[in-house]
């Protein structure tokens, strides 16, 4: 059913949102979006959820969407505005997140500059492109009051059809404050396409037969498969074909970490074909946008609803764009009514060794807390041991920490809920763990895990935590550096007098020191500094409380051991004006 309406642009802006059940609205208010306000002021049909930079803006939506499944929506501002958003929009294009930004425009016939508009000659819209879906998906409405409300419904619909990923929508601000504007809403109206049906059944046969046929074939599972509800699936088909299972790049866990069949992340290690004494000769990638970096295996196959990135870098011996959960269903009655319980037990036979090499790595990082338990400063090792035994299995964790380990806290099917940076672009953790946390509300507990190099980007979020009460436990693994950069530095040129003589200019953070839980409690959000290892249970439990009964954020801003080539190195440029 459609209705027409009359009002401002920004009033058939929301009316359109409404219609397709946008809740809420993650803004860094402006000046050319005053219609838009306007009109928010009048109906208050949706949330208004406010934060003082852009990027921290969008890193609300995108964390909101991965916990929701619902489309993150953005009120930005003019060009300069927009630009401030570019480091979380391109992690949310790399996550294929489904965003929607709305900015208003100053666009003009006679092309004047204004402020922070664009040059003359530019389009808005048109910058924005290398950062939105596909690199293409951005829009803008300049004159026509009728094309507001099927701009606003295309850019939906682009936003949730694979590939996801964000789309951007400038809109005339002239339009969006003009009074007596007339358009057709469509009520209830709906922007979702069917997604693609499970793959066919001669492709289901091919796919059996060569997983059947191998002699150790790998898995990948990825993001996809979290998204389309298919993990328990992933692990049914891991458990029947006793397969080693291998991640890539991920924002979300989506086979358990502490399966007896997780190996570890991609590429396949030495290790394991020695303490196996198998050579894979199959890679099958469920859900994944691809592998990155070089595939070693033989034989590759793809399955996924998106075909974008399906055979970039190497040749597919099958692969096919369709739904992840019916298709592991049906690959799974395929895969028994093909090869029978013989063929079942010849593969666990054949792949003994595998859970035991799995096993191995669980040991290394006990053995690891076992060696720094008793340490003057905490270890990672022992913090991720310390998170493990506190946190509760419903935990939804946003991680933006390269110092962070994991591989003793229960990720996945059955366990806690995980989510990281699509693209690497510093400052996502704040702003995602606030969007997931309004989007799982009080019934699950949210943690945020952060360096103190992340943590340099964002941390006007305190404000925002403090504002709408998103109570989370918020940790911060403090080692002053940039310890991720200086790995990256000796790995690219071992051999360098920086890395021989332990110089890296730039990568230490402290002198000053920052005081973060001072820097918390001046926006509204209370917190200690932990020390020593015999403080950190008490402060955990002490913040978790704080955060689950209380129903308040609260930080822990732990002081942990740098490791790695360089650990010890405190250099830097002993320069001042």
């Amino acid at each position: 059913m459609r209705k027409t309406i009359t009002g401002t642009g920004g009033m058939l802006l929301l009316q359109t949102l409404k219609d397709a059940g946008v809740e809420y609205l993650f803004t860094n208010p402006g000046s050319a979006e005053t219609g838009i306000f306007a009109a928010l002021a009048e109906s208050e049909e949706q949330r208004l959820v406010v934060g003082k930079h852009e990027g921290l803006v969008a890193a609300m939506a995108d964390g909101y969407h991965r916990l929701s499944g619902k489309v993150g929506v953005v009120i930005a501002h003019v060009m300069g505005g927009s630009y401030q958003l570019a480091g979380q929009l391109f992690n949310a294009q790399n996550a294929g997140s489904s965003l929607l930004v709305i900015a208003g425009d100053w666009a003009s016939e006679l092309q004047d500059y204004r402020g922070l508009a664009p040059y003359p000659g530019l389009s808005q819209a048109e910058s924005m492109r290398p950062i939105t879906k596909d690199a293409r998906a951005a829009y803008s409405v300049v004159a026509n009051p009728i094309a507001i409300p099927v701009a606003t419904a295309r850019a939906l619909r682009e936003a949730t059809t694979p590939p996801t990923g964000p789309v951007y929508l400038s809109i005339s601000a002239q339009l969006l404050n003009r009074e007596g504007l007339e358009a057709e809403i469509g009520e209830g109206a709906g922007y979702r396409i069917e997604p693609p049906s499970p793959a066919r059944p001669q492709t289901l046969d091919a796919i059996a037969r060569r997983l059947g046929a191998a002699q150790c074939p790998v898995l990948m599972f990825g993001d996809d498969v979290w998204r389309g509800g298919a993990q328990a699936e992933a692990v049914r088909l891991a458990e029947l074909l006793h397969a080693p299972v291998f991640p890539s790049r991920q924002i979300f866990v989506n086979f358990p970490n502490r399966h007896p069949l997780y190996c570890g992340m991609y590429p396949v290690s030495n290790d394991f074909v020695r303490t196996t004494g198998l050579k894979p000769d199959l890679l099958f990638l469920v859900g994944c946008q691809g592998v990155h970096g070089p595939v070693a295996e033989p034989s590759v196959m793809q399955i996924g609803p998106n075909p974008v990135l399906m055979g970039r870098h190497y040749p597919l011996d099958v692969a096919a764009q369709c739904e992840v959960k019916g298709t592991l269903q049906a690959l799974i009655e395929t895969l028994t009514r093909m090869h029978g319980s013989d063929a079942v037990a010849g593969w666990a036979n054949r792949r003994d060794k595998v859970r035991a090499y799995a096993r191995t790595l669980i040991e290394r990082e006990e053995t690891l807390v076992r060696e720094h338990e008793h340490d003057a400063v905490v270890h990672p090792a022992v913090l991720e041991a310390h998170l493990a035994d506190v946190l509760p299995r419903e935990t939804v964790m946003v991680q933006e920490s390269s110092t962070a380990r994991t591989a003793l806290l229960p990720f996945g099917h059955g366990g806690m809920t995980w989510t990281r940076s699509g693209g690497g672009s510093l400052g996502f953790g704040v702003g995602a763990a606030i969007g997931a946390k309004i989007a799982v509300g009080r019934e699950r507990p949210v943690v945020l895990h952060l360096g103190d190099g992340a943590l340099g980007y964002s941390a006007m979020g305190f404000w925002t935590m403090a504002r709408y009460n998103t109570a989370m436990l918020i940790v911060v693994s403090n080692n002053e550096s940039y310890q991720i950069v200086r790995h990256n530095w000796a790995k690219d040129m071992p051999d360098s007098k920086m890395v021989r003589d332990g110089k890296y200019p730039g990568l230490m953070l402290g002198s000053p020191m920052v005081d973060y839980v001072g820097l918390a409690r001046a926006q509204g959000v209370e917190g200690e500094a932990v020390t020593k290892v015999k403080e950190l249970e008490t402060a955990l439990r002490r913040g978790l409380e704080r955060v689950t009964k209380e129903n308040r954020p609260y930080l822990l801003d732990v002081s942990v051991a740098r490791e790695g080539v360089g650990a010890d190195a405190t250099w830097d440029q002993d320069w001042s004006l």
